[in-house]
């Protein structure tokens, strides 16, 4: 549940607020996930059952069930609450926006058990035996209490998932970084070699470096379609084919895949580079490139093939990107996304499957 915990704590208003120039800090989140909401339940669970201990022995059926439906009924109509009141505190700064909800559930549980206390007490039915001012204090006190625990786990975590996201961005800048200048350098030349022989391609192809600096630019965690990133590495491989020439073969079998499915940028390129550079580049005649693409259920499955690298070639940053890879796919996916490799004789392949999610903008 802590993972699912992670990706609900990353709603749309939230990463739109991380963003901007005046996030200073962490936001909490909505409350308007079913994930979350079932957390809330859980833990409210937990606490009418260590409240039930507390009061000497083992809690009686009776006791446990109307004890349950009340707290969980105060819990849902807090969270409720600190959803639909989500775009105000948003204004807030972060501190205020998380005391914000921690005061928002004192007072919505206040009004709640004040509301059932009057249902209860007044018409007789008899379950509350209690001054509605004690029954009040009781119930905003243990909302107050568990409220601000479960804030500061979320927090926490909050402040965790943020900073690793942001050193996973940082190395892939410092990825980029390593790997711009000499693909740069080595399109110019063939841009260069181009414009007297095949203007035309020349022209091509200084659009398609264009196309993929724009693409590398982008945030390393913002999500994008499935065909964009294709068509990026598609230009990649276009402009290592304008290089390379009849040593580069490359075959794409893409068409199962499905085009508005949700990705991470720049999952293809880096492992279609190290197709390139530690595969067909190492062999002298070169070698062939395959890449195929399909929808497994509830997966998006997409698999690279080239050559084993030549014995002998350097192959330690194939190592790199690949760590790196995988390491954005737990932080944006968690176990349901997964980078394996294998290799036979002649071909190594990279085999990438991430969740199916349709892109939304939003």
């Amino acid at each position: 549940m802590a993972i699912q915990l992670e990706k609900d704590l990353q709603h749309p208003d939230s990463q739109a607020r991380n963003s901007n120039s005046r996030s200073a800090g962490v936001y909490p989140p909505s409350f308007c996930t079913i994930r979350l909401l079932f957390a809330v339940m859980v833990i409210t669970e937990v606490a009418v059952v260590l409240l039930g201990m507390g009061r000497g022995g083992l809690p009686t059926w009776k006791w446990l069930g109307m004890a349950s439906v009340y707290a969980q009924w105060l819990a849902l109509f807090c969270a409720s609450g600190i959803c639909v009141t989500s775009g105000w505190t948003g204004r807030l700064s972060a501190r205020g926006a998380w005391t914000g909800s921690w005061l928002l559930a004192v007072l919505l549980s206040a009004v709640f058990s004040y509301a059932a206390w009057l249902v209860v007490g007044v018409n007789g039915i008899g379950l509350v035996r209690e001054t509605a001012t004690t029954f009040i204090f009781k119930s905003v006190f243990s909302v107050g209490l568990v409220a601000v625990v479960f804030l500061r786990y979320l927090l926490i975590r909050t402040k965790w998932r943020a900073e690793l996201m942001a050193q996973a961005e940082a190395r892939v800048q410092a990825l980029q970084a390593r790997i711009r200048p000499h693909f740069l350098f080595n399109s110019l030349n063939t841009i260069a070699s181009l414009i007297p022989v095949e203007p035309g391609n020349a022209e091509a192809a200084t659009l398609d470096l264009a196309d993929i600096f724009r693409g590398s630019m982008r945030r390393a965690d913002k999500p994008i379609r499935l065909a964009d990133e294709l068509q990026l590495a598609r230009q990649y491989l276009d402009m290592e084919k304008r290089r390379l020439g009849d040593r580069l073969e490359i075959d794409w079998r893409v068409d199962d895949l499905p085009p508005g499915a949700s990705v991470l940028p720049l999952m293809l390129q880096p492992l279609l580079e190290n197709a390139v550079g530690h595969g067909v580049q190492s062999h002298p005649e070169g070698g062939k490139i395959a890449v195929y693409g399909r929808a497994e259920g509830d997966q998006v499955v997409v698999t690279i093939c080239n050559p084993v690298a030549a014995e002998g070639s350097e192959s330690s940053g194939h190592g790199m990107a690949m760590a790196n890879i995988s390491e954005r796919l737990q932080l944006a996916f968690g176990p349901r996304a997964s980078l394996i490799t294998s290799q036979d004789a002649d071909n190594f392949y990279t085999i990438l499957s991430v969740p199916y999610v349709e892109y939304s903008d939003h």
